[in-house]
């Protein structure tokens, strides 16, 4: 599969052999990619906890909690998250939960009022209830004593979301690089069979999964026109070389 993997990044004429690939070594691949997304993840997530998690705690307001209940400070807080737009949000003086349009308007990912934490998801706003034995005051000291084991904490929760994005991830990439072919066998009148095109896309997900392992460290602006970019780079390409040796 690693074979497979680097052939697809350097050579644009191995996809003509790809065409026969059976759907055993399809799925063999899928698993492969899959699970070095993981292992990427797992390493981008322990990257960015190292580098967020300290300035995020040194900035972290004092709030209290009391038996599993916020208690203070009585006007609503917030603690930015570093190098991004999104923040945490308590407010213990709260009459109602937040709607998801709060959670959009804000740039909220946490919000936390009273006894409850409200996280915003695809079907509206989660809820979780703070343990009622739970009594914390987050000032520096206490958030020093307890920085190990925030920043694991931090770490499983990131490796867990990025686990759960990689087949948002594949697929998402698989339908821009099947779009993408298609367009072109439009465009050029090609003869190659639709499910061709299909199985090009397919293994495009190497090229595409290495753009998104850059992604996890450099930040990339217009991450999907860089993708569509790729797509179009590689497929120009595969066809190019597709109708010289027809």
């Amino acid at each position: 599969m690693l074979y497979i993997h680097l052939k697809s990044l350097f050579s644009f004429g191995f996809y003509r052999r790809l065409i026969f690939a059976t759907r055993r070594q399809m799925v063999l691949y899928a698993f492969y990619l899959f699970f070095l997304s993981c292992v990427v993840a797992y390493f981008a997530a322990g990257s960015y906890v190292n580098r967020t998690v300290p300035l995020l705690l040194k900035n972290f307001p004092q709030v209290t909690f009391e038996k599993g209940v916020l208690t203070a400070p009585e006007q609503a807080v917030s603690a930015q998250i570093p190098n991004t737009d999104f923040k945490i949000t308590f407010d213990a003086s709260a009459k109602q939960p937040p709607s998801r349009e709060d959670f959009v308007r804000t740039n909220t990912l946490f919000w936390v009022n009273k006894s409850t934490v409200y996280i915003p998801s695809s079907a509206g706003v989660q809820t979780q209830p703070v343990p009622s034995d739970f009594s914390f005051v987050t000032s520096q000291e206490n958030l020093a004593k307890e920085k190990n084991f925030l920043m694991g904490t931090a770490r499983v929760m990131l490796f867990f979301f990025s686990v759960l994005a990689v087949p948002a991830v594949m697929f998402f990439s698989f339908c821009l690089a099947a779009s993408v072919g298609l367009v072109f066998k439009m465009l050029r009148r090609s003869i190659v069979p639709r499910k061709v095109v299909f199985k090009w896309a397919f293994f495009l997900l190497g090229p595409l999964a290495v753009l998104w392992y850059v992604r996890l460290w450099v930040p990339i602006p217009l991450f999907p026109l860089a993708q569509t970019i790729l797509c179009i780079i590689y497929m120009q390409q595969i066809f190019n070389l597709t109708e010289v040796h027809r």
